[in-house]
């Protein structure tokens, strides 16, 4: 017996000294640490090796294969990965830094939610992006493995060694790739190293981007293809796309270059190709709109205005937008009863409705607010207000429309936690909250509704 005790105890402790080994050799990469927070540290493991291919990398709920590193720039490293489960590969998208340019993790953070904030917009105008698979807030983006052979940077610092036929059809692609951004003066942190091209598909995708595109107005509008980006690209690539410098005195030069007469042609072109796609796509506009406001015109119910807001699917250039905006503030908010309008609703406005500029987002303001009875839909529009960007005098104009309707509003929410939380919050705010909404907010408990009972439940039954 005493045998037996002693043998099993030692096959213990062997056990134990294995699973102990496991534990220390294996290196796979958790980019969550257990209390939930990120592992701003990740990158160690990566950069330094320790981190093998076929080992594996723990997301919030997920694992995956690594394989090896795709690239880094100034805020992000990116990663290829393995899913086993559907046998694909995906990049991986994390949060970086480069201490040489002064860029911290915080910048890749800001940049991974950028992107993810800037990428569905770019998805409905059917632009060739990498589709994102997952995202979590400040952590990683999950993309599509676009494999390319060059980025745009590197073809024109060194298209003289492309055979002419190979460059034509090139360039070709990139006219089309042109025509398909034509609806934007701006692309958020666009420039040529994020545009690539396949050989093998023959076409251009945009790998990178951030928030904030712009529309353009009008034909003649910039384009994301600025003459800047073209003149700029005058420094010595080798046949890897990599800067050519030398050193002198410690200090890395740059080898600098002519940009040549192609270089000035193919903007021309991209220029021409985007304002004729311009000038179709307004031609489109305007009979559209035509069609939309004569539509309108004829309905009386506000659920039949939503439903055509609601089948606006096209992509269409600013113009067009600001006067569908003009034609909702002018002729079909009177078509809203007061209080009608809850979340879904305004939120279905807010996303088809385009892009507002400062002057008719502060008259839609002004004048929705009447239509909204409760203050879940209120803070939506009041943190829209926030990013819109107004100037004094519309911020001036548009705190006076909510202190008008603040009392109403707090009237037809439930007094609960959330709700008193709310208040105190717009309470210390500014700006948008004038000396009266500051009155009404200190004295929220005698407006907001009192909290339904069980006992009113229950005889609002019988």
């Amino acid at each position: 017996m005493a045998y037996e005790l002693l043998y099993i105890g030692v096959m213990k402790i062997f056990i134990l000294l294995y699973l102990f080994s496991l534990s220390t050799w294996s290196a796979d990469l958790n980019l969550f640490q257990e209390e939930g927070s990120f592992n701003d540290d990740f990158s160690r493991s990566i950069l330094s090796g320790d981190l093998k291919a076929g080992e594996r990398i723990h997301l919030k709920n997920k694992s995956f294969v690594y394989k090896d590193v795709l690239g880094s720039g100034n805020t992000t490293i990116i990663l290829r990965v393995l899913d086993e489960e559907v046998n694909k590969e995906f990049a991986l998208r994390l949060p970086h830094g480069n201490e040489e340019k002064r860029y911290t993790i915080s910048d890749g953070k800001r940049f991974i939610n950028h992107t993810y904030n800037g990428y569905q917009e770019l998805m409905d105008s059917k632009l060739p992006i990498p589709r994102i698979y997952d995202y979590y807030k400040d952590s990683y983006l999950l993309v599509d493995l676009v494999e390319h052979d060059f980025n745009l940077k590197t073809f024109l610092a060194r298209n003289e060694f492309i055979d002419e036929i190979e460059k034509k059809r090139i360039v070709n692609s990139l006219l089309d790739f042109s025509r398909k951004t034509a609806i934007y003066e701006s692309i958020g942190d666009f420039h040529l190293e994020q545009l690539v091209y396949s050989i093998e598909k023959n076409k251009w995708s945009l790998l990178d981007w951030s928030s904030g595109h712009q529309l353009a107005r009008l034909p003649s509008s910039q384009i994301i293809f600025r003459s800047d980006l073209f003149m700029s690209n005058n420094v010595a690539l080798d046949e890897n796309g990599e800067e050519i410098f030398k050193i002198e005195n410690g200090q890395r030069i740059n080898i600098p270059r002519e940009i040549s007469e192609f270089e000035r042609e193919i903007f021309q072109l991209v220029k021409e190709e985007v304002e004729a796609q311009r000038l179709e796509q307004a031609a489109i506009d305007k009979v559209k709109l035509d069609d939309l406001k004569v539509k309108l015109s004829e309905l009386s119910s506000h659920t039949e205005v939503l439903k055509v807001y609601n089948d606006l699917r096209t992509t269409h250039m600013a113009s067009f937008f600001t006067m569908l905006q003009k034609d909702f503030i002018d002729n079909q908010l009177s078509k809203f009863p007061e209080g009608i309008i809850k979340l879904p609703e305004l939120e279905l406005l807010l996303e088809r409705l385009g892009k507002f500029t400062p002057y008719y987002f502060s008259m839609f303001t002004e004048k929705i607010l009447g239509s909204i009875n409760n203050l879940d839909t209120f803070m939506y529009l009041y943190q829209r207000i926030n990013t819109i960007g107004l100037d004094e005098e519309l911020e001036d104009d548009v705190a006076g429309a909510i202190a008008r309707n603040l009392e109403r509003i707090l009237s037809n929410t439930t007094n609960d936690s959330a709700s008193l939380k709310i208040t105190e919050n717009l309470k210390n705010d500014y700006g948008l909250i004038n000396y009266r909404s500051r009155e009404i907010l200190s004295n929220a408990q005698n407006y907001l509704k009192p909290a339904k009972s069980c006992r009113h439940y229950i005889s609002s039954f019988f």
